[in-house]
């Protein structure tokens, strides 16, 4: 039986109330950790997530622009040397709004709280203050890539299938069902709900590598997406390839360098395929100590394979998505390269603090006005004659969608 709380009417005839207790100043406070896309940031257009300062008068908008290159298959020969051969360039942009952001933290009667508990609060709230600011970045960010650009993936019935512009263009989608085998352009643009689409998928407790769980092969496909600009169901270069994270040399060739952002739960199905395994942590030989993927230390950065960068991210947990009978889950993983996304500051956080001396009311305070897109930019095969009908007429700038299950 424990003492307290002291039941009426005390012990020894003593008053229950005229028990005391003591109140520990040392709080606990919520922790989570959030996948460091921070880092991720530069000002290079070659950067992952490119950023843009803003100035006075630039307006709430700013615009990126693209260059196509020129068509280097058809030069002008010989004699053919005149004004009406020349190229057009063609410069395509999008568009990335900028939204003024505020954390407040309002703390009243810190005088009477100063006596009448020892839990002193003001020294937690800019802390406070720059943790939420920090979530929200990558909030916002995470959005940017799924949800708040395709809203009709998670839900389902509430909206129209895969209407141009519902779904992401099936060019920068990996989709495997439980076969193993891709899902189909026409299957994937017949207008069913998402859900609906990841019925075909396998379920929870049967998923497998060779099914329709994250693995080699699915990491290879992407690899290839990315190198051909689409699908391989048409043509090489339809749409433009997505240009590597970073690209570094071996012996005179180029490495191109991706990153895969991978919901920590699929990551059981890629640690279970034998061609993983067996090329990365059960080769017995380290190649490299910070690339080789292994299972020892728990770290967020799982490794790389065959040029792509895999982080566990926790942030994905959020996006699963349900199939339409119950049975399936499937992650939403990101697939990442340059020029991903674009990110405007016209004001970084500005932390400060107001004091009431009437109201006796400390305000704390923080301020930032940034706006940030996944690039999108117009869609190379939805133009052309014979593009399946539903085709995004834009798709991304460095971005594939990989779902799988798990």
């Amino acid at each position: 039986m424990a003492l307290y709380p002291v039941p009426a009417p005390g012990y020894n005839g003593i008053n229950q109330n005229l028990f005391p207790f003591d109140v520990v100043t040392k709080v606990f406070k919520e922790w989570v950790q959030i996948t460091p896309l921070y880092n991720l940031i530069g000002n290079e257009p070659t950067r992952p997530i490119v950023r843009k300062q803003l100035s006075r008068g630039e307006g709430l908008q700013y615009r990126m622009g693209k260059l196509q290159a020129l068509d280097y298959k058809n030069p002008v020969l010989n004699f053919d040397q005149r004004r009406g051969n020349a190229q057009q360039q063609q410069v395509d942009y999008d568009a990335v709004n900028v939204d003024f952001k505020s954390f407040l933290v309002q703390i009243k009667g810190y005088d009477i709280l100063n006596y009448g508990t020892p839990i002193d609060l003001p020294p937690y709230a800019r802390q406070q203050l720059v943790e939420a600011f920090s979530r929200c970045l990558n909030y916002d960010l995470f959005n940017a890539m799924t949800s708040t650009v395709y809203p009709a993936l998670t839900r389902g019935s509430a909206l129209t299938g895969n209407v141009a512009g519902n779904y992401p263009s099936y060019d920068r989608v990996v989709f495997r069902i439980a076969a193993g085998t891709l899902v189909t352009r026409a299957n994937y643009q017949a207008n069913g709900t998402f859900p609906t689409l990841v019925n075909g998928m396998q379920a929870s407790a049967a998923t497998t590598p060779a099914g329709s769980g994250l693995s080699a092969r699915h990491l290879e496909t992407l690899k290839q997406y990315a190198e051909r600009g689409n699908a391989a169901d048409i043509g090489v270069n339809t749409e433009n390839a997505l240009r590597p994270a970073y690209i570094k040399s071996k012996a005179g060739w180029p490495m191109n360098k991706y990153i895969y952002l991978a919901h920590p739960q699929t990551l059981t199905s890629l640690f279970a395929d034998p061609l993983f395994a067996n090329s990365t942590f059960n080769r017995g030989t380290v190649i490299d100590s910070d690339n080789t993927p292994q299972t020892l230390n728990g770290a967020d950065y799982v490794g790389e394979y065959r040029g792509i960068a895999i982080y566990s991210c926790r942030d994905l947990y959020q996006y699963a998505i349900t199939s339409q009978d119950g049975t399936k889950q499937a992650a939403w993983n990101i697939f990442m390269g340059a020029g991903a996304l674009s990110i405007g500051w016209a004001e970084e956080p500005q932390i400060g603090m107001e004091n009431d001396l009437v109201e006796r009311i400390q305000l704390y305070f923080g301020h930032e006005f940034r706006g940030q897109k996944m690039l999108q930019f117009k869609s190379l095969y939805a133009s052309q004659a014979g593009a399946v009908v539903g085709s995004n007429t834009v798709v991304e700038q460095g971005i594939l969608h990989s779902f799988v299950s798990f």
